[in-house]
């Protein structure tokens, strides 16, 4: 009989500060639970364009978000801080290839150490982000 061996993955978290980031994927979650009951939730997946992992990959950062294009929401204010106009309806999958800076802040849960996106930046226009 052949042994299956599994194996945490683990990433390597986005350093702190600002990060030239592009938004390679957006994820539907569907239905979950949360503290304010069951919301419908998305993914939005930016890749580090300035930070590489061990492998030579670059960092990836998730943000959750709920569905919600009310203002006060984090996808409202996602949105409104990249002054993209979202009023009714918005494919999320839009964003995808969108090139911005985000701003980085780590945060430890139970011993393990995230990092959390506090900030959107659009990138002006005739700039290009820069890879490493």
């Amino acid at each position: 009989m052949t042994a299956l061996v599994i194996k945490d993955k683990v990433y390597e978290t986005a350093t702190e500060g600002l990060h030239n980031a592009t938004i390679t994927k957006v994820e539907d979650l569907g239905l979950q639970e949360t503290t304010y009951g069951t919301k419908d939730r998305a993914r939005i997946i930016f890749r580090m364009d300035d930070q590489k992992d061990k492998e030579g990959l670059p960092v990836e950062v998730w943000m959750p978000v709920t569905k919600s294009l009310h203002s006060k929401s984090s996808l409202g204010k996602f949105l409104a801080a990249l002054k993209i106009q979202a009023q009714g309806q918005f494919d999320l999958n839009d964003i995808v290839g969108l090139q911005l800076q985000v701003v980085i802040v780590q945060k430890e849960v139970e011993g393990k150490l995230y990092a959390n996106i506090a900030t959107v930046i659009p990138l002006k226009k005739n700039v290009v982000a820069t890879e490493i």
